[in-house]
């Protein structure tokens, strides 16, 4: 199976792409995958689908949901059969999925593999890989799952770091060769994070040192106003 969870929620079995039913369901499999590996308390997975207003059914409809989830990954699993995927652990469920099969754990496998190459005096390799990493990014963490979930702190924090990883990648470009494909990847960060002075001006640095710098001037103007306008 193939999960992505950098952008909208997804899964694949082979080439089938999989329904993944209704929206809370949907946030518990993103949720799920994020954690990917680890264990997810039921107070937290609560926590996640309802924030303070958790109804007294909540956690029965959690283990309904996990129940449709289980089947949905193991469709010929026995009715109360634990399965190897998503599996019972300290007290709440762990995913079992590899950098193989979730676009955000081959992310992060990326992301350290070029931070070390470019440590042991490659960066133009670091770099490289810096926007392999990058070029996975669909769109915000959990794109698809209800907005008042895809706000908590646990979706948020993962396109934080994707954002601290997009300036790492930045930075270590512009000590080198800038990979063919990162400008526009970083285009695609920062039309996301307009506010994020560091970033534009790394994108500006970025397309002029490739030699776009009509397009490095018109990213500067827009930046300029934009921040005028809103942040005074």
């Amino acid at each position: 199976m193939r999960f992505t969870v950098l952008g909208p929620v997804r899964a694949w079995r082979e080439d089938a792409e999989l329904e993944l039913g209704p929206p809370k369901q949907r946030a518990l499999l993103a949720l799920l995958l994020v954690r990917a590996g680890q264990p997810v308390a039921l107070s937290e997975i609560v926590d996640v689908l309802w924030a303070q207003d958790p109804p007294s059914t909540a956690v029965n409809v959690v283990h309904r949901h996990v129940g449709s989830v289980r089947r949905l990954l193991e469709p010929g699993l026995a009715v109360r059969a634990e399965g190897s995927r998503l599996v019972r652990s300290s007290g709440g469920y762990r995913l079992n999925v590899g950098p193989d099969t979730l676009d955000l754990l081959r992310f992060r496998h990326l992301s350290e593999s070029a931070r070390r190459t470019a440590a042991e005096g490659e960066p133009e390799r670091g770099a490289e890989l810096f926007a392999q990493a990058l070029a996975l990014w669909q769109g915000p963490t959990a794109t698809g799952v209800p907005s008042d979930i895809q706000t908590h702190p646990v979706f948020s924090g993962v396109d934080r770091e994707l954002l601290a990883i997009a300036k790492e990648a930045a930075t270590t470009a512009l000590v080198s060769e800038v990979p063919e494909r990162l400008p526009t990847v970083l285009q695609q960060f920062a039309a996301h994070h307009a506010l994020d002075e560091t970033l534009q001006a790394q994108l500006i640095r970025v397309l002029a040192t490739t030699g776009r710098r009509a397009e490095a001037l018109e990213v500067f103007s827009a930046a300029r106003n934009r921040l005028a306008d809103q942040l005074g």
